[in-house]
């Protein structure tokens, strides 16, 4: 019950923070390190992705534009219709489901999604519920696949490196930690955690 309460406030301030326009996190292109892991020289092949807490749906625009099968989750409803209609600008196609990450649909886990994208969503859970998270995202992917996952690691919201090594070891290997380009006042020490599915 605590769960759903907490969802719907969720749900109701970045609906909010929508109508209102203020939604910083949405940068209006796609950051350089997603650029250069789809386009770079060892890119990802394009397969199904899922962009976990797409928002305006700035990166799985981005996604499709470059060949990959992509749904976007977000938890505001506002979000998705502004993602909708920027998809529709763009001519591309993308699958748009609202739902609360910690609680997806049975319809994400029979799609088994190569590359799972988190811009910023994991690190606004609770510390308690990253291992859930860690698991549900592990739950809905492919053999093989690559969580690709941007996160503060200072303040009360931040992703920790020790974190990943307690809350996401079980189910995914870390294959890099790099720094984050994008950097604002105060500074949060935004991290890049590149990881694998455990076979």
């Amino acid at each position: 019950m605590e769960t759903q309460q907490s969802s719907k406030v969720v749900s109701f301030l970045y609906d909010l923070a929508y109508r209102l326009g203020i939604s910083p996190w949405d940068l209006g292109k796609p950051m350089d390190e997603l650029v250069d892991l789809i386009e770079g020289d060892k890119s990802l092949p394009a397969g199904r992705a899922i962009d976990l807490g797409c928002g305006a749906g700035t990166k799985s625009i981005y996604l499709a534009r470059q060949g990959w099968k992509v749904t976007g989750v977000d938890i505001s409803g506002q979000a998705l219709t502004h993602a909708r209609t920027r998809t529709a600008e763009a001519g591309v196609d993308v699958d748009y489901i609202q739902a609360d990450l910690l609680n997806m649909p049975s319809e994400l886990a029979e799609r088994r999604f190569d590359f799972l994208l988190d811009f910023g969503c994991a690190h606004n859970l609770r510390n308690t519920a990253k291992a859930a998270y860690a698991q549900a995202t592990a739950g809905i992917a492919a053999p093989g696949a690559t969580l690709y996952l941007y996160a503060f690691t200072r303040g009360p919201q931040s992703v920790t490196r020790k974190q990943i090594h307690t809350d996401f070891a079980p189910y995914w290997n870390l294959v890099s930690a790099e720094p984050g380009s994008i950097r604002r006042w105060p500074d949060a020490g935004p991290f890049w955690y590149r990881m694998q599915l455990r076979e």
